[in-house]
């Protein structure tokens, strides 16, 4: 999986999120778990490794809904273009 290399994601001082995307001049916000999943992906990241952040970072998640949440991130990433499974 890889992220569109031309978004950009700015992580504000509260935690959440701003990814642009120039290519159809879009904006997404992202809560502090979507930031999270987002530094694992620009780093290169699975989606596993995406879970064992999420559950790493906030200890009141459980796996199932890591699972769930990153699942459904990823899908959300996909359909709008900024996630491909190259």
């Amino acid at each position: 999986m890889k992220l569109n290399p031309f978004v950009m994601m700015r992580e504000e001082f509260d935690g959440t999120g701003i990814v642009f995307d120039p290519d159809r001049n879009k904006a997404i916000s992202l809560n502090s778990t979507g930031v999270a999943v987002w530094k694992v992906l620009a780093s290169g990241g699975t989606e596993a490794d995406a879970i064992h952040a999420i559950l790493a970072e906030f200890s009141d998640v459980t796996e199932a809904q890591a699972k769930q949440d990153v699942a459904k991130f990823f899908g959300v990433l996909r359909e709008k273009g900024l996630l491909t499974d190259e």
